[in-house]
């Protein structure tokens, strides 16, 4: 009976053993939600990823899926849940996100990571179902849901909305389009902060006449007053073919709705009264329609060979300083491109240059007019060097645009430059490049070698007592010190590898911001926050070799996270470009100073993406 007993109890204690096994392997658990797995292409739904266990503070390096197919409106939010049952916790941490479809079709959000003690888990992918319009059901629950005001969202939407509009949906690439957004409402709000910035795959844009401040009139639309104000404009200059989408623009608005009267009781309109009821504040998410707009290409017949891709209304000028010199004075030739259009697209013409001529790289300068139709110029300064004398010619300079009023390439064609070169006192240089002109110049300027040496005569000086001695015999040794100084210094810097790419860094990023400095000391905020936006951006198109054209933010910040550039340092790159954005719609700051704390911010960021890709 006692060996019974105790094969019992070691078989009930070896189950118990392995059931808490399992438990224990298992209790933990990462999965996936959404809202809804049927949307409308303008609609947002909200994808939750949850990880349970029981101990949530073990959770490390959680990993957002690649939402490709959509905008994230907002997130990553966190949140905690805790319980007690019978002296069991079990507790949960949910990584939340506001997301749009960028389209139609079935997509896909893959699987989330997260690490915990050591062992990485996966959530389930959920598949979307977007549709042309919203999802009835969806609609009919958005619709239903009301507040404590009594007011569903349906109605809100109604009554306070963005619009974006184009002044055109048909275009041919490169020809500017014109793209406002506005804010219709009829309700009482407070400042807005932007959610979501649009984007403009496919487009080069430029910003026209932003406004500083948001500022109120009153339209009609469809029979009803709104009180609208104008958020951004934008000139689009399309860099592909075929349909293109500008992606929508988000704002969080706080909304003061009165709670509606519940009962026939007349007494209920006096204390209605908004003097003796405080308002209900709700957070709306304004979301404006995406347009879609239909780029072709040009035409392709009789293109001229000098075309590089100019659309618009140009004029060009080319000048010379000066058509006499002698060989090695440099002359230099101004070029200058002006008109309307995508002036910070454009390429420049070619042109070529006589034998005997050097073309160093030239000075570039673009000024933009960023009003309703962009206008502006594009100039160079190149600097030619005669290296050999006689009479030259620059050929005429060529430059094509297509200019779609009049719906043809037109050809601009300069003078031709003729430059008398004479013989300066530095002689004909050496180098290929000569002419046949230039070889028989040749003949007049070698002398024969002199044979003849009555001239020789001998020195009664000693070699130690010459001075060109002793500063030959010094030099080696001084040079040699000099070096071994220099090799310590760097050992030095080396060994100190932080400190050297951070003083780098720092100056790098100083030379980027130089210009939003400028407008920083003269407390200018609105060119100010352009200049600062505008470096960020041109320091990420260097830094990531992406071409003007095809830059967006998003496509930064995904080609950073690619080189594994750390995910808090994209997090405040991200923050400081939309604040330069958000600053003319936010509140005022409390900060004292807030100019000079985002660009000490952005002067911090630039140097950490320094370090982090060296």
């Amino acid at each position: 009976m006692k060996n019974s007993s105790k094969i019992l109890q070691f078989y009930f204690t070896t189950v118990l053993f392995v059931f808490i096994s399992i438990y224990t392997a298992y209790a933990q658990s990462f999965s996936a939600s959404a809202s809804a797995t049927s949307v409308g292409a303008s609609e947002q739904l909200q994808v939750t990823f949850t990880f349970t266990g029981e101990d949530i503070n073990g959770i490390r390096n959680f990993k957002a899926p690649d939402f490709r197919d959509f905008m994230v409106v907002s997130g990553p939010n966190q949140s905690t849940n805790m319980t007690i049952i019978n002296g069991a916790v079990s507790a949960s941490r949910s990584f939340s996100f506001i997301i749009q479809p960028r389209q139609q079709g079935k997509f896909n959000i893959g699987s989330a990571s997260l690490e915990y003690k050591g062992k990485t888990y996966h959530t389930n992918q959920i598949k979307i179902d977007v549709s042309k319009g919203g999802s009835s059901r969806n609609q009919a629950k958005g619709g239903q849901q009301k507040n404590e005001s009594g007011v569903s969202s349906k109605e809100i939407g109604e009554n306070l909305f963005i619009r974006a509009s184009a002044d055109r949906q048909k275009v041919l690439k490169g020809e500017q389009i014109n793209v406002t957004y506005k804010l219709y409402t009829r309700l009482q709000m407070s400042a807005p902060q932007i959610s979501k910035l649009p984007s403009y795959p496919g487009f080069w844009a430029e910003e026209t006449e932003a406004p500083t401040t948001i500022n109120f009139t009153v339209e009609s639309l469809n029979g009803k007053q709104y009180n609208v104000a104008v958020l951004k404009k934008v000139a689009l200059f399309p860099t592909e073919t075929g349909e293109l989408s500008v992606t929508p623009f988000a704002l969080k608005i706080p909304v003061y709705l009165q709670k509606k009267r519940r009962s026939n009781n007349p007494f209920d309109d006096f204390f209605n009264d908004p003097f003796f009821s405080k308002p209900e504040v709700v957070q709306y998410n304004a979301v404006s329609n995406t347009i879609k707009v239909n780029v072709s290409s040009l035409p392709n017949n009789n293109v001229p060979s000098s075309f590089t891709g100019a659309v618009g209304d140009f004029n060009m000028k080319v000048e010379l300083d000066k058509t006499k010199v002698k060989t090695n004075e440099p002359i230099t030739l101004k070029l200058r491109i002006s008109g309307t259009g995508n002036i910070k697209l454009l390429t420049l013409p070619e042109f070529e240059i006589p034998a005997g001529f050097e073309k160093y790289d030239p000075k570039t300068n673009d000024e933009v007019n960023h009003t309703a139709k962009i206008s502006g110029s594009k100039s160079a300064e190149y600097l030619l060097i005669p290296r050999f004398p006689g009479r030259k010619e620059i050929p005429p300079v060529k430059f094509t645009f297509y200019n779609p009023a009049k719906r043809q390439y037109q050809t601009i064609t300069s003078n031709s430059f003729v430059v008398d070169v004479e013989q300066g006192q530095g002689g004909v240089a050496q180098g290929g490049g000569m002419s046949k002109e230039d070889i028989n110049l040749l003949n007049e300027d070698i002398l024969y070698i002199k044979t003849s040496g009555n001239d020789i005569a001998k020195k009664d000086q000693y070699l130690f007592g010459n001075f060109w001695f002793w500063l030959l015999a010094v030099l080696p040794l001084a040079g040699t010190t000099a070096l071994l100084v220099f090799k310590r210094r760097e050992e030095k810097l080396s060994a100190d590898m932080q400190s050297l790419m951070y003083q780098r860094a720092q100056k790098m990023a100083r030379k980027k911001l130089k210009s939003a400095k400028k407008f920083l000391d003269i407390k200018d905020e609105a060119r100010f926050y352009n200049a600062l936006s505008g470096a960020l951006f041109g320091y990420l198109e260097n830094k990531l070799g992406i071409t003007k054209a095809e830059f967006t933010l998003e496509g930064a910040i995904d080609e950073l996270k690619k080189r594994n550039v750390p995910e808090e340092l994209v997090n405040e790159l991200s923050k400081i470009a939309m604040r330069c954005e958000f600053v003319r719609f936010a509140p005022k700051t409390d900060s004292p100073n807030p100019m000079q704390d985002i660009y000490e911010e952005s002067v911090k960021v630039i140097i950490d993406i320094e370090k982090s890709l060296a």
